[in-house]
């Protein structure tokens, strides 16, 4: 079974940064309060402020050549690029991390597990399949060799789980959920903030296969856990209320869906371009809410707007096509249709380029969400 094309897996690597900021292998007190300092700033900070931050951090922890803690930091501050849309950025610091790591030639480093998942994840979420499922799999490897309960696979099995809902093999990625919460529970106890971001991404690979009752389960089971002031959460809980509102609205639920939809657009007011992918899916999810109801002027104007934010970050990518096509057929239906064979030309001719046998890097995702 394929996904379906709107899957962009956003995780929101910035809600682990804080909660696992506790497993910092930095050998020295300093490293390890850098490390834990530039963890905080990445989930309060706004974006430039945390990226300052992070790479001063980095620099300290260079000048007394201690690789790893820095390697460590330039993980945090890809995955907070990544979740900003800052792609190349991510890319170039994760691979600054994972040459770091590499010339550390610590064989019981475990480190370089979580960057190897993230620049594949983020190859995966750009369309960069092969690489993106090599660099998975090298994870995947590095991570066999620790303990069955280290608290540092719940992330890897986070991440892997969403690459496996990509490919088409939910069962597996349940399993992998499954697996890193009982980790979660061993180390944290039942239901703690130290690991509930897995219910998001386990509710959004459940909604994706249709699986809504178990969905909204997962998505209300972590708005109940986290606090509602908690400012390092705001965009896991603007995920999971958005995915709430998506499922109500599939469900024909329409007068339920959308007070979620509300509370998620909340985060954007004033910060549109904060988490471009995260905000695309709403405007995607809305889109299809308006057009469930034969509401069709509102539904273009969110489809517009998503596929602008997404087109930026992404480039000609399948799931801007998949956003392009619900623009033409919006646009049709309020009798554009100059405009809607041009919006359909557009996304055909991406999808066409995508099965180019020459171009064998990409995969249909949608528009999640780990972004």
């Amino acid at each position: 079974m394929r996904c379906h094309q709107r899957f962009v897996p956003v995780l929101l690597f910035a809600v682990f940064i804080c909660a696992n900021g506790g497993f910092a292998q930095s050998d020295g007190a300093f490293g390890r309060q850098l490390i834990a300092n530039a963890a905080f700033l990445a989930s309060t900070a706004s974006y430039d402020d945390a990226r300052h931050a992070c790479l001063d951090a980095a620099n300290l922890l260079l000048a007394k050549g201690e690789r790893g803690g820095a390697a460590e930091i330039y993980v945090q501050l890809g995955e907070i690029s990544q979740v900003h849309g800052s792609f190349q950025f991510a890319e170039a610091v994760y691979r600054k991390a994972l040459d770091l790591l590499d010339r550390s030639r610590d064989p019981d480093d475990f480190r370089s597990v979580s960057a190897l998942d993230d620049l594949g994840w983020l190859y995966v979420t750009w369309g960069r399949y092969i690489e993106g499922a090599r660099l998975l799999d090298q994870a995947r490897s590095r991570a066999d060799g620790l303990p069955p309960n280290d608290p540092r696979l719940i992330q890897h099995l986070d991440t892997q789980a969403a690459y496996l809902v990509v490919a088409g093999k939910y069962s597996e990625a349940q399993k992998n959920w499954e697996r890193a919460l009982e980790i979660g529970k061993f180390n944290f106890g039942p239901d703690s903030p130290k690991y509930d971001g897995l219910l998001v991404h386990f509710g959004q690979g459940s909604s994706v296969y249709g699986d809504y009752k178990t969905a909204e389960q997962l998505f209300r089971r972590y708005l109940a856990i986290e606090r509602k002031d908690a400012p390092e959460t705001v965009q896991a809980r603007t995920v999971a209320q958005a995915e709430l509102g998506h499922v109500f609205a599939q469900l024909h639920r329409f007068s339920e869906a959308w007070p979620w939809f509300d509370q998620s657009l909340e985060a954007f007011k004033g910060h549109p371009q904060e988490a471009p992918l995260v905000h695309a899916m709403i405007l995607n999810y809305l889109g299809d809410f308006y057009m469930d109801q034969k509401d069709w002027a509102p539904a273009e104007a969110q489809y517009r707007e998503a596929v602008i934010l997404q087109e930026k970050v992404l480039g000609p990518n399948n799931a801007v096509a998949a956003s392009m096509i619900s623009l033409s057929k919006a646009l049709r239906k309020l009798h554009s249709n100059a405009e809607a064979r041009e919006w359909m030309a557009r996304a055909k001719a991406i999808i066409a380029a995508e099965r180019n046998p020459q171009r064998q890097d990409t995969v249909d995702i949608l528009a999640l969400r780990r972004q």
